[in-house]
């Protein structure tokens, strides 16, 4: 594979950032979703932040083997 794009690492180190400081906000939430007293609607939520989560580590993931050469390999 041939070397990174100078945009192209601009790109990849954004889009680790912009995941990272997702993640970081979504933090509060599971405190938050605590306090809530239906437990149906506190695990709902709980599952959903999980799977937000999840994702954008799924992100960052693909985004750092694209980085390394490696984006073929699908997660």
């Amino acid at each position: 594979m041939e070397p990174l794009s100078q945009s192209e690492s601009e790109a990849i180190a954004q889009i680790k950032e912009i995941c990272h400081r997702i993640v970081k906000e979504m933090m509060p939430l599971q405190p938050t979703i605590g306090k809530l007293q239906d437990g149906a609607v506190r695990q709902t939520l709980y599952e959903n932040v999980y799977q937000l989560t999840a994702q954008l580590e799924t992100v960052k993931k693909q985004a750092i083997r694209y980085e390394k050469g490696d984006a073929n390999r699908v997660l």
